[in-house]
């Protein structure tokens, strides 16, 4: 009898793709990025739609996909790679200011790009890549592009000023996963006049766009779940500290690719949960 392969899970990124600019030091970034770094493990390829530039850190954005077996599905603009230059700050952790006018702001819709999201499992997006018409015009054009099933993720992502109640709105009209942290969730809670308990206020946004799972992280060492099993909790009382500075990629990427591997809620939240904590242990700062 002959052997029926599995298929191979697709996990897209659409979004920004920088580099974060450390004072003695730089490392590919974007959430996007760092979600598939997570999510690619064990037989899950990932993909990422984005943009970069004509230049030295576009092509080492290439270089540093390859090393994570992350297949690039980049246009080249005549805008420069992104960039995010971050600060040490002794009160906050760290400080970041996103350069404006970044090849991620002009994504173009390209057949290169809609067959990639045609063929996807998941797909990962957040509020940031949006921020300019014309990316914004070609990621909504992209998610609604993807097959019926597919998990679409919604990472909220809020930063500085790129969101609106419009665009958030429109962004979880498409989704079928929401992450966002305490902070945010107290910002779309005035935004969308949410009130009662974190609880409740989650599974109204859960009922009124007919969410698979919202996921939560509190800061305060817990992250929960609202999902086809009910709500899970999960703590890192071994932590010394919050969530760490990329902990909340690495747990969305760790979760998703649970999830499309078959595992229960449970079993995905506690996978996300172990890498979080990982990540924790090796950076400080909050995420």
């Amino acid at each position: 009898m002959a052997k029926i392969s599995k298929k191979i899970k697709r996990i897209v990124g659409i979004g920004e793709v920088v580099f974060d600019i450390m004072p003695d030091s730089r490392k590919l970034g974007g959430a996007p990025a760092d979600f598939l770094r997570f999510a690619t493990t064990s037989g899950i390829q990932g993909e990422l739609i984005s943009a970069i530039g004509a230049d030295d850190l576009g092509r080492e954005v290439v270089t540093e996909l390859n090393k994570y077996e992350i297949k690039p599905v980049l246009a080249i603009t005549p805008y420069p790679t992104g960039r995010v230059l971050i600060f040490n700050n002794p009160a906050k952790g760290h400080t970041a200011h996103i350069l404006e006018n970044a090849a991620w702001d002009y994504i173009p819709f390209t057949t290169e790009a809609e067959l990639c999201i045609q063929n996807a499992d998941a797909i990962y997006f957040d509020t940031l890549a949006l921020r300019k018409s014309y990316s914004c015009q070609t990621i909504l054009d992209l998610i609604d592009a993807a097959p019926q099933e597919c998990y679409r993720f919604f990472d909220i992502n809020l930063r500085q000023n790129y969101y609106d109640k419009n665009l958030v709105q429109q962004l979880l009209s498409r989704a079928n996963i929401l992450k966002l942290n305490i902070q945010e969730l107290r910002t779309i809670a005035k935004m969308f006049n949410l009130s009662g308990s974190v609880d409740d206020m989650c599974l109204a946004l859960k009922t009124k766009y007919g969410l698979r799972y919202i996921i939560l992280t509190t800061l305060a060492k817990e992250s929960r779940i609202w999902g086809l099993e009910g709500l899970t909790i999960m703590q890192n009382k071994q932590l010394q500290q919050s969530f760490a500075y990329g902990a909340g990629n690495a747990f969305a990427g760790a979760f998703m690719s649970s999830i499309l591997k078959g595992l229960s809620q449970k079993e995905a939240h506690q996978a996300a949960n172990d890498v979080a904590a990982e990540v924790c242990k090796l950076t400080k700062g909050s995420d």
